[in-house]
């Protein structure tokens, strides 16, 4: 059982004796803001895709020195060296150590080495099967031109080893096999400084294999790239979140409140950590509380977190989000382009379409998924704040702390367990869970959480924002949003965990304010406290979405980014991912 005094009363109600109202400008963002991540599973992730950066960059500056070849086609096809001419010289540009060279295919047989040998092995059990293409990067090997002339001896470029285009092979069932002496190949040469060296090589019939080292190394970069951009993109938080995370972090939660107005005390349970969707500001403490619930404080104003205290936050226009967005979108643009349109073999033609394929369906993932969130954030900021005080019948949103009705609140027991007792409730969802261990046919085992039984309930709660307090039914709402987890007890393979709204939570609510009818209304009830006729409930209207969260505006809002991250930066790169397509 979980024992709790309030141990943050005194320091809330010199906090609330104290207090300044919040710097406006703390929330307000300007044109481009640095967001750091600020949980641990971020900052790995930071660090992760940092790394990855370094990695691209070395694949880069290892790119040049790499000689850059020529496509097949642009070599001068001989049939014999002689034929070699220097005026078919080119500059042999990056990678290379300088100069000028000649390239040039040739159909020849070999006289003399090894180039292939290939054969295939089985595992220790004899079952499974393995075939091996072993090419030789320091072969050497005596050719004869198959049209005539002399005979040449010729190795591997130092600076690209072997490349030979072979028949593929499925084993079992095939003898060792070489590319060597007998076999008719196609070379592709280069002459450099009157040295002749083998850049790729067509055996059995087959074409001459491109060399695209060099274009291959930029490649890898890019693909890094572009997924440690998408990391960094996932990663980097909104521009106010870590803010109002600091704001929140000030102070840590107390006991919940139970009992009925006039009749209250600390709650018996767990104490909430503080997670997203916590106070940002500190609340009202329960000494400012008056006993009747449909009463305004004794300040007679709206509590500080209320939207039209601190109006409404604007986000930075641009973040890391937006800029990673953008390296990623136009990196995977130029690859898909590069594989598409420089030279290269079947493989970069297919990676090519798919990748084009892959970047359409990411942006268009984008623009929808981005849409409807700035949709539904900008449907709570535009609709405006009602005072419970003056809030008149019809759709309203409302954002104040939970406090118990006249009904009283919760007393839960998790599971039917008095140790496991959670006082000050006004909704709850529990679950109880077993942790089972199977086996398969091969004797792999799995273990997992399985849930054996679970429960809901709500009851009436006050909704206080300064000025008054107003009824809610939480269960004329689909769902009720309560956050994270409250607690955890676990015993053995056993464990149960509930999530709770309770007294003293933030609260926001968007729902119908409706008149409650004589037999709704509680003996004794101050009809002239206006608020006290009325009751929230979540019946919707035709268009009108309603929801209810434990958090107030600023707690939801927390992830808005700007409607150009949000909308107009996904469309720009929609509209962009259409190049390779048009390339």
């Amino acid at each position: 059982m979980f024992s709790r005094s309030y141990d943050n009363q005194i320091t809330q109600a010199a906090y609330m004796g104290n207090k300044s109202k919040i710097d406006h400008t703390s929330l307000q963002h300007g044109f481009f803001q640095f967001t750091f991540p600020h949980t641990w599973k971020a900052i790995v992730a930071w660090v992760i895709a940092f790394m990855m950066f370094l990695a691209a960059g070395l694949f880069l500056m290892f790119s040049l020195d790499i000689p850059d070849v020529p496509p097949v086609s642009e070599a001068i096809s001989i049939d014999n060296l002689d034929e070699i001419d220097e005026d078919d010289e080119v500059d042999l540009g990056q990678g290379w150590d300088g100069g000028t060279g000649t390239f040039v295919t040739m159909d020849v047989v070999i006289e003399q080495g090894v180039l292939v040998h290939g054969y295939w092995t089985l595992d220790s059990d004899g079952e499974n099967c393995t075939d091996h293409t072993d090419e030789y990067d320091n072969a050497v090997i005596t050719v004869k031109p198959i049209s005539g002339g002399d005979s040449f001896t010729l190795g591997w470029h130092d600076k690209l080893g072997s490349e030979v285009n072979t028949v593929n092979r499925n084993c079992p069932g095939y003898d060792d096999w070489y590319i060597a002496e007998g076999d008719v190949v196609k070379l592709f040469m280069v002459q450099e400084d009157g040295e002749l060296s083998m850049l790729s090589v067509g055996a059995e019939g087959l074409k001459i294999g491109e060399r695209t080292d060099r274009e291959d190394a930029q490649r890898v970069g890019l693909a890094i790239t572009i997924v440690a951009s998408l990391i960094m993109m996932y990663n980097t938080p909104t521009s106010m979140s870590n803010d109002i995370k600091k704001l929140r972090e000030r102070w840590g939660n107390s006991p919940f409140v139970h009992g009925t107005p006039g009749n209250l005390q600390s709650a018996i349970g767990p104490i909430r950590s503080i997670d997203e969707s916590d106070w940002v500001l500190p609340p009202p403490g329960l000494e400012t509380w008056p006993d009747n619930p449909y009463q305004s404080n004794e300040e007679n104003v709206l509590i500080e977190e209320h939207p039209n205290v601190i109006g409404t936050p604007h986000p930075a226009t641009f973040t890391l989000f937006s800029i990673n967005g953008i390296v990623f979108v136009f990196t995977s643009i130029w690859l898909a382009s590069d594989l598409l349109a420089r030279h290269g073999d079947d493989f970069h033609q297919w990676a090519g379409q798919i990748l084009r394929v892959v970047i359409i369906i990411f942006t268009l993932t984008w623009t929808y998924f981005a849409w409807k969130k700035w949709k539904l954030m900008h449907n709570i900021l535009d609709t405006p704040s009602s005072r419970v005080r003056s809030v008149a019948a019809g759709a309203a949103e409302l954002v104040g702390q939970v406090r118990p009705a006249p009904t009283g609140t919760i007393d839960l027991q998790v599971g039917g367990y008095p140790e496991f007792q959670v006082q000050g409730v006004v909704a709850y969802r529990w679950k109880e869970e077993e942790y089972v261990c199977t086996r398969d046919n091969d004797g792999n085992e799995s273990c997992s959480w399985e849930s054996r039984r679970s429960d809901s309930n709500s009851t009436r709660f006050m909704l206080h924002d300064g000025t008054g307090g107003i009824l809610v039914e939480p269960d004329t709402w689909d769902e009720v949003n309560m956050g994270d987890q409250l607690y955890n007890w676990q015993s053995g393979n056993w464990r149960w965990t509930v999530w709770v709204l309770a007294a003293g939570d933030p609260v926001y609510c968007l729902g119908r304010v409706e008149s409650r009818t004589n037999a709704d209304k509680e003996e004794g009830l101050d009809v002239a406290i206006p608020n006290s006729h009325l009751v929230v409930r979540g019946n919707k209207d035709i268009g009108m979405q309603v929801h209810l969260h434990r958090g107030t505006e600023i707690s939801i809002l927390s992830n808005l980014r700007s409607t150009t991250e949000s909308i107009v930066m996904p469309l720009i790169m929609l509209t962009f991912s259409a190049i390779p397509f048009i390339w």
